[in-house]
């Protein structure tokens, strides 16, 4: 929400060659040179922390990076926003959780896109298995198929352990968790227990078991109501059944891959939309065998004559021949494909096309809703984000301006309104003052509270005035938010604004632009400015060193604020002079305490050179 909460962005940027502008050879504005930030966002943490002098550490460095936060993907720029914040992602993770895999790596989006794969194959090959593999031909010899899905078992059972190891990222409340005792505590509750069970290596146990032993299915038991031990032989090929649970976490994996690869909000909904369709209608057919062999058993002499199965030449059919069949009069039932339906049938088959015709309708109005959705998607504001997009591109072009500043105009429109809009003004107008202002607290809250002198002069109701009078604004890498030329008047600190940082990094100068602080998110730079005047309290320049998302309070506007309430501006004040005095005693405390050090030094030095002489 931060990044259209405000009207009002008027960033300068700087100009590119501080030589030339100091000199006047330069087209921009000669009165203060250009910033060249002197961080290199671009450092490599893991050679800076971890040395590797041999062949293995470098291999074992080359893993931790796999497993180290990806700074390339749109998902972790969504959650982090600043490359500030990922580097601090990073750094922590290489000091506090060595042994974590991050959910937003590199090596993490690899294995989500195997786990795809895999959960696919395996929603279509364990239905398939446990239903219309039910002979001893379709067992022996060790078939593809059943290796296939051996294969699927052994990478489940993978991405149990490393689900050990990895962190986990609560989108609802956009946390990176990494702490792996709690990790494990939560997955060892339930899904731990189902991805266990259901990723038994079944192909296995069943090559154990005797060739006479596979009559004696579960289902056969079941059917014919006599229990005993070699029923259970295919135990774990029916409990493998529960991984369908797990469908969720392929429709989020799903749903990341589609995030990184920057897939609208519309085709990533198609997606999973269609992928819960074409699940939910395979499931449906293998369920209509296995009521058949559950109602009727699988001895074609003993099936009831009314049966659909009796029909046609189903039982001497192979097992995908009979899957077709199934799937065909599984659509029908569901969608009502024109079908001459003068057969007789079971009450097995009566209660089953009742049950699929009724799920046949609500799944028709479901879709018929989401395709409603997803039209009114399509005209939503991504649709207008492009469209003003292209007629500013046309525009620019129109008046023929230089190829960097139409460049430079995009780039800022693209980041001030990510496809989003939102009208505060309308929003502020139907809120009323008071619920938008616990609005702004909820956004602005933190910030205003993390300023000492604000937090102790302030009340809450005031504090929710001044949340109501600060703007958003938004500057690009290198733009000036604030610049002092050191020239004598007035004009430059009643112009001036303190800032609030949300996301970015944020650089102060000197006048002499002498690089001397970086801030970052949630920190804040200004309030002595806004209450002395130059003589009390430097002025310096502050300029963006990354794409910065900030809140600014004016200097007229607290003085406009504070006019009814002089006690307040003269507390305020006082508590200010006192914080500026105990911090030019710690300052001139700091430098004695150097001086001394220095002193006592040279004096050793002195003695010692004595003595040798």
């Amino acid at each position: 929400m931060s990044k259209s909460r405000g009207t009002n962005a008027g960033p300068t940027h700087a100009p590119e060659h501080p030589k030339e502008m100091m000199t006047g050879r330069g087209k921009g504005n000669r009165n203060f040179p250009s910033h060249n930030c002197t961080v290199n966002h671009d450092v490599d943490l893991l050679k800076l922390l971890i040395s590797a002098d041999s062949i293995p550490h470098r291999i074992g460095r080359w893993w931790r990076r796999m497993c180290l936060i990806d700074h390339h993907s749109p998902v972790t720029r969504f959650v982090f926003r600043s490359d500030t914040a990922i580097k601090r992602e990073m750094s922590r993770q290489l000091t506090y959780y060595p042994g974590t895999i991050h959910p937003l790596s590199y090596f993490r989006f690899v294995w989500e896109c195997l786990m795809i794969v895999t959960f696919a194959t395996a929603f279509l090959l364990i239905p398939y298995d446990v239903t219309f593999l039910f002979r001893i031909g379709d067992y022996y010899p060790f078939t593809v198929f059943h290796m296939v899905l051996l294969g699927t078992d052994f990478i489940c059972l993978l991405d149990v352990v490393i689900a050990m190891y990895s962190g986990t990222y609560l989108r609802r409340t956009q946390q990176v968790d990494l702490d792996l005792r709690g990790v494990r505590k939560r997955y060892l509750r339930m899904w731990f227990w189902i991805d266990v069970i259901s990723s038994a290596p079944d192909p296995l146990i069943t090559r154990l078991v005797p060739p006479t032993t596979l009559d004696n299915s579960l289902f056969y038991c079941l059917h014919r109501m006599d229990y005993h031990p070699g029923c259970l032989w295919d135990l774990w090929s029916l409990l493998s059944v529960i991984k369908i649970f797990r469908f969720r976490t392929l429709l989020r994996y799903i749903r990341s891959l589609c995030e990184r690869f920057g897939l609208r909000r519309n085709v990533i909904k198609f997606i999973a939309i269609l992928s819960t369709v074409l699940t939910v209608f395979h499931w449906s057919t293998c369920l209509m065998f296995m009521v058949l062999r559950l109602s009727q058993g699988t001895d074609p002499a003993l099936v009831d004559e009314r049966s659909w199965s009796q029909k046609i030449p189903f039982w001497n059919q192979t097992s995908f021949v009979r899957y077709l069949e199934c799937s065909y009069r599984t659509l029908y039932t569901v969608t009502h494909i024109t079908h001459d339906f003068n057969e007789s049938m079971t009450y097995d088959d009566m209660l089953m096309s009742l049950i699929y015709t009724i799920s046949g309708y609500i799944l028709k109005i479901y879709l018929l809703a989401e395709l409603l959705i997803f039209i009114r998607i399509l005209f939503s504001s991504t649709s207008k984000y492009h469209e003003y997009r292209h007629e500013l591109s046309n525009y620019m072009r129109h008046e023929q301006l230089p190829a960097a500043l139409q460049k430079q105009v995009l780039d800022f429109y693209d980041f001030r309104h990510p496809k989003i809009y939102s009208r505060w003004s309308l929003i502020r107008s139907v809120l009323g003052e008071q619920l938008f202002g616990e609005l702004r607290m909820e956004i602005l809250g933190p910030l205003i509270r993390g300023c000492p002198l604000l937090r102790a002069t302030f009340t809450d109701q005031q504090l929710t005035a001044l949340a109501l009078g600060m703007d958003f604004q938004l500057y690009m890498k290198n733009d000036i938010i604030a610049r002092w030329d050191g020239t004598p008047g007035a004009s430059v600190e009643r112009n001036w604004n303190m800032v609030f940082i949300v996301t970015g990094t944020v650089a102060i100068f000197t006048s002499g632009w002498k690089e001397v602080l970086h801030l970052e998110n949630g920190e804040h730079f200004g309030e002595f400015q806004l209450l002395f005047d130059a003589d009390t309290v430097k002025f310096p320049n502050l300029v963006a060193v990354e794409n910065t998302e900030l809140y600014t309070l004016s200097r007229d506007w607290l003085e406009r604020f504070l006019q009814p309430y002089p006690t307040l501006r003269r507390n305020l004040i006082d508590l200010a002079t006192e914080q500026l005095h105990e911090m030019e005693r710690m300052q001139r405390g700091t430098a004695l305490e150097r001086l001394e050090n220095v002193e006592t030094v040279r004096m050793q030095r002195s003695r010692s050179r004595e003595t040798e002489v």
